[in-house]
């Protein structure tokens, strides 16, 4: 028996050190381990697989341990009188692979921000160094590092790289190159505003960093989510800013990729079109998105996204999530070391192993070009409750690091063939070689696979199928999720909730081939693209909730039109405006090298049947066309006073309406109010939306021509609504459209929603309106809900 001197029932996990950086062992490598803590020998210890199977029971004589070599896997060694075990990770040496800068299989690391120095206790002094040691471990060939405009450009022609540049060296020095992305503007280049103002300063930033980066930051994104919290400002101002930035990265460094910055909602908002009218398109080679969805709408997101690259004619360009997560797994159950802190349960880890694995092969069958799992180190969201990181707060692994490096060595450099059909119930892929043999990578469908984010769901059920595969060698040798080899003789397969990895199997009938994935970057041509429109509107522009239109009435309004040149030389040329009528525009613009020209101009909106049009500037300076500057505009005004106005009376019963949410909702009507009530209240986790639904009765409230929706609302406390969306769903495969609508009030306002060009009002069967919320309480009423229709 085991005692600790002046300790009681010590965590094994806090006094067992392993040798290895994150307790991430190389296949090969002395599996050591050291006890902070003296103890009467001998030390019996216990060896645990991940089943929690028992491998082996043995002593060890004074304070290390080593243990015997052991195969690719997931372990947990637990000692005698102590509590707890220390997890650790055995993984296939990635120096014996050659390397793969176009791997598909990447890391969001942002180590930078997430490794800093903080009140842990247990974070290692050499944090930097063990984070960037252990994304090599993984084998990964590109992680993705954030970096803070204002804190390394305190001042113009000022940098300062510090850790930034720090955790840049770790990580090429390992053969590991980064996708850069920087936002929070200094506040010398911006107005009251999250995105900068001065363009060129944003030129010269992207360049230095650029310069600086060479050779370590190989991609560069501009900002983060700007669709979504990281900005205020409308999708035309975005589009200027990421055009400047995009120059700068170019100058800095031609070899570099470019990124439009990740959009973080899907399906994909009108932002996100309004952005790609403005000419983005023409200033980078990647297109960028981020998801937290479930499994299950994987395939829906890509045909979306794809929908909309067709639109503005970016078929050929590759697509990358620089951030894939799961909330599946819900809230940390555990209570970690740090106080107010919660932590993932065994099982909750190894939630995030299946779902890591079953994510990304997912996505690599629709044709993504590159994934990257949010987060390796240890990260806390949501007042503690949500616990992100491959890494826990120790700076030790999870399983899903396991999970992770599996893939890289059992698919990386592998092409993707497509689906197999193995079984009912049973997911198969096949992926090929460079060497010609093939590895089928299968598991057992599970509620990660069917379910949308909800509380509750668990590993414990392994879903086991059998399946057998014809005319295939004997035996047929695999790995386990976690990497542990096994053995197939001959017998009928078992399938589990797991992914596993068959190698050198026979040919197989592909059911559904894999979608090749894009390669063209985006092309040069006549257009100057240096030629950069900004604006500044009046308050007669009512910006939209969602910042892709604004609202102006018959009477038009004043603006400032920026006119950029970030080039060295000196540009002449002209300007037009569309969608209206404008006054105070010039015969001629003169332009110098790395200038600008203001002009104050009015606008008039000439609005067609449904109430829209575009405030369009094109331009062509010596002698080429520029991008153009597209804001659309939106009469509601006009709309709400002059359209007809049609109630849908079945709207204003409770009993018609279905509960929708991540919590507990209650649908009632209020006679006081005169309105529906929907009242939730939301389990501690971090996800919490209510988006009650509405289906419409079919022919007769058809929305065939409705131009868009108006109705009033209030919710109990605005402080607490995160956001507020109306979706319109259409068709069986339920592709939903996303508007965002104005902040709620506590008292009764009224809302108007246009439908966005191009969108088929008829389609429509179901509508959601409703909220995120920041509290775990939220109480909200609609009444007087109408449809719109022209005059």
């Amino acid at each position: 028996m085991v005692q600790a001197i002046g300790l009681t029932a010590a965590d094994t996990a806090e006094v067992l050190v392993a040798a290895a950086p994150g307790a991430a062992f190389l296949q090969g490598e002395a599996l050591e381990f050291t006890l902070k803590q003296p103890v009467v020998p001998p030390v019996e210890w216990t060896l645990r697989n991940w089943r929690n199977e028992v491998l082996r029971r043995e002593s060890s004589n004074g304070g290390k341990l080593l243990l015997p070599p052991l195969p690719n896997g997931y372990y947990r060694l637990e000692l005698s009188g102590f509590t707890g075990s220390r997890s650790f990770a055995v993984v296939p040496d990635p120096g014996n692979r050659p390397a793969d800068p176009d791997l598909f299989f990447a890391l969001d690391s942002a180590q930078s921000w997430l490794a800093r120095p903080d009140n842990n206790p247990r974070r290692p002094e050499n944090a930097f160094e063990v984070v960037s040691e252990v994304a090599r471990r993984s084998g990964v060939q590109m992680v993705r590092d954030r970096m803070s405009w204002a804190e390394t450009n305190p001042a113009p022609g000022r940098y300062e790289w510090t850790y930034y540049k720090t955790n840049a060296e770790l990580l090429a020095k390992r053969g590991i190159a980064l996708s850069g992305i920087y936002h929070d503007a200094p506040d010398w280049t911006r107005r009251n505003t999250c995105l900068p103002v001065d363009l060129t300063a944003t030129y010269a930033f992207a360049k230095s960093a650029a310069e600086a980066f060479r050779g370590q930051m190989t991609n560069w994104e501009f900002w983060n989510e700007q669709d979504h919290g990281f900005g205020i400002e409308s999708a035309w101002d975005y589009a200027a800013a990421f055009k400047a930035a995009s120059l700068g990265f170019r100058a800095g460094n031609p070899e570099a990729t470019v990124a439009v910055g990740g959009f973080a909602i899907t399906p994909l908002l009108p932002y996100t079109d309004t952005v790609m009218k403005n000419g983005a398109s023409e200033y980078f080679d990647i297109f960028n998105v981020h998801t937290y969805r479930p499994l299950r709408d994987f395939s829906e997101i890509l045909k979306d996204i794809r929908a909309h690259m067709k639109r503005h004619g970016m078929e050929g360009r590759p697509i990358w999530f620089t951030e894939t997560g799961s909330g599946m797994e819900g809230a940390g159950s555990l209570e970690s070391f740090l106080p107010g802190i919660k932590m993932h349960s065994p099982d909750q880890e190894l939630l995030i192993a299946e779902y890591l694995q079953k994510m990304m092969i997912t996505m690599q069958m629709l044709g993504v070009d590159r994934d990257f799992f949010f987060v390796l180190p240890p990260y806390s969201e949501y007042g503690g409750n949500k616990d992100w990181g491959l890494m826990r707060r120790d700076y030790t692994v999870k399983p899903g690091f396991a999970a992770f490096a599996t893939l890289v060595d059992k698919l990386g450099g592998a092409e993707p063939e497509g689906e197999i059909e193995p079984g009912e119930g049973i997911k198969g892929y096949l992926y090929r070689h460079p060497n010609g043999s093939r590895t089928l990578v299968y598991w057992s469908v599970s509620e990660l696979d069917t379910e949308p984010v909800r509380p509750g769901l668990s590993a414990a059920n392994r879903h086991e199928r059998t399946f057998r595969l014809p005319q295939q060698p004997s035996p047929l040798h695999g790995t386990d999720m976690l990497g542990t080899p096994f053995t197939v003789n001959g017998t009928p397969i078992i399938a589990t909730r797991f992914p596993a990895f068959l190698d050198d199997v026979g040919k197989l009938a592909v059911k559904t081939p894999a979608i090749a994935p894009a390669t063209r970057k985006s092309e040069e041509n006549a257009t100057d693209r240096t030629i950069v429109y900004r604006t500044d509107l009046s308050s007669g522009f009512r910006l939209s909730a969602g910042k892709d239109y604004v609202d102006v009435g018959e009477d038009g309004a004043a603006f400032n039109l920026q006119v950029w040149n970030l080039s060295d030389r000196p540009k002449e040329g002209v300007i037009t405006v569309s969608g209206g009528n404008c006054t105070g525009i010039p015969e001629k613009i003169i332009i110098p090298p790395f200038g600008k020209t203001e002009l104050e101009l009015t606008f008039m909106p000439v609005f067609d049947d449904d109430f829209k049009t575009e405030l369009r500037i094109d331009g062509s300076f010596n002698g080429r066309k520029t991008t153009p500057l597209v804001i659309p505009v939106q009469g509601l005004q006009a709309m709400t006073g002059a359209g007809q106005k049609l109630e849908i009376t079945a709207m204003h019963d409770s009993a018609n309406w279905r509960r929708n949410a991540s919590g507990e909702m209650e649908i009632t009507y209020d006679e006081a109010e005169q309105a529906v009530r929907f009242h939730t209240r939301f389990p501690p986790i971090e996800d919490r939306w209510v988006y009650p639904e509405y289906t419409l009765q079919l022919p007769q409230e058809s929305l065939k021509g409705a131009l868009g929706i108006v109705f009033e609302m209030k919710v109990s406390d605005v402080s607490a609504v995160r956001q507020m969306l109306l979706m319109a769903v259409t068709g069986e495969d339920e592709r939903d459209l996303h508007l965002r609508i104005n902040a709620p009030s506590e008292e009764w306002t009224e809302h108007s929603v246009q439908f966005p060009e191009g969108f088929e009002p008829e389609k429509v069967k179901l509508l959601r309106i409703g909220l995120n919320s920041l509290a775990s309480d939220i109480t909200f009423l609609i009444r007087n809900v109408r449809f719109l229709y022209r005059p």
